[in-house]
């Protein structure tokens, strides 16, 4: 007969680390509120670029920089949020992770807001 119930065995789980949790949901929300101001602002300012010299700016670069600042800030936001996840399923430490994903992501915007006024004039 089959045996039932749970493959696991019956070693007990480590409890939640609660301070960590909270520190990592905060670091994971300040880094999605980044992404989704950085998404706002990238779409206003390309959408309103009213004037653009042809000597001094270009529109394609513009749209590669910013695009691409925003790739990367929205997949390291991605893999951070999952590898701290998977963290604190398995009841490790995760607070680093996601304060290397705030970083990254606010890194990652904050390069697309630099390249802007170079690309533009």
């Amino acid at each position: 007969m089959p045996p039932t119930g749970s493959s696991r065995t019956g070693a007990p789980r480590r409890p939640l680390i609660r301070w960590d949790v909270a520190l990592s949901g905060s670091a994971l929300a300040l880094a999605g509120i980044l992404v989704a101001l950085g998404v706002f602002g990238a779409v206003f300012l390309v959408a309103f670029l009213d004037h653009c010299p042809s000597r001094t700016c270009s529109s394609s670069q513009l749209f590669v920089s910013v695009g691409c600042s925003l790739v990367v800030a929205v997949a390291a936001g991605i893999a951070g949020l999952a590898m701290t996840v998977l963290r604190v399923v398995e009841r490790r430490i995760s607070w680093p992770f996601a304060v290397a994903t705030l970083v990254v992501v606010a890194a990652a915007i904050a390069a697309g807001a630099a390249d802007y006024p170079t690309t533009i004039g």
